[in-house]
């Protein structure tokens, strides 16, 4: 990654470093926020998910109820039959007409439930992804922060070297 760095005096111009490390902490924030802002998106999915699969799984309990109560009523008949046949045969088809409107509801609430799954599987993927992508975002920030240090180092160390060439010239220069 060349930065372009003015030398100077003493080194590179220290400006130019300080710019840079605040251009590149700019762009962190900046997308430390956006990623933020995308978690917080998906997380306000998720509640509404949420939200939506314990609506289903109380629909679910109150049609399993239904099918309980449908499932006594079909012993009640059998035992009806016994008293009366001809009674016993138009409940038996009213109970069979509710059987198949409870199945159908049951079938169309299955069907929400699985559409609610594949939602909340595709959410999971997307936060994976934007959370592998804020890793590697992360990552060459600090690679590129470690090489900033490096070269400020390494600037030091010459600009120390360098000045105390000067003093010592300096020093013979005003002695002689």
């Amino acid at each position: 990654m060349a930065i372009g760095f003015r030398k100077s005096l003493f080194g590179f111009n220290q400006n130019d470093v300080v710019d840079y490390i605040e251009k590149t902490h700019k762009k962190f924030k900046m997308k430390a926020d956006e990623l933020t802002n995308k978690l917080e998106e998906a997380k306000k999915n998720y509640e509404a998910l949420t939200k939506e699969k314990n609506e289903i799984s109380e629909k679910l309990n109150e049609f399993t109820k239904k099918a309980d109560e449908i499932e006594m009523l079909s012993e009640k008949i059998g035992k009806l039959y016994l008293v009366s046949q001809s009674n016993a045969q138009a409940i038996i088809s009213n109970a069979e007409e509710n059987s198949a409107k409870s199945q159908q509801e049951v079938d169309k609430n299955l069907s929400a439930i699985e559409e609610a799954h594949i939602s909340l599987n595709a959410l999971r993927e997307s936060i994976i992804e934007t959370s592998d992508n804020f890793i590697k975002e992360v990552d060459t920030l600090l690679t590129s922060l470690a090489t900033t240090r490096e070269q400020i180092n390494e600037n030091i160390k010459e600009s120390n070297e360098a000045l105390q060439n000067f003093h010592e010239v300096y020093e013979s220069i005003v002695t002689e």
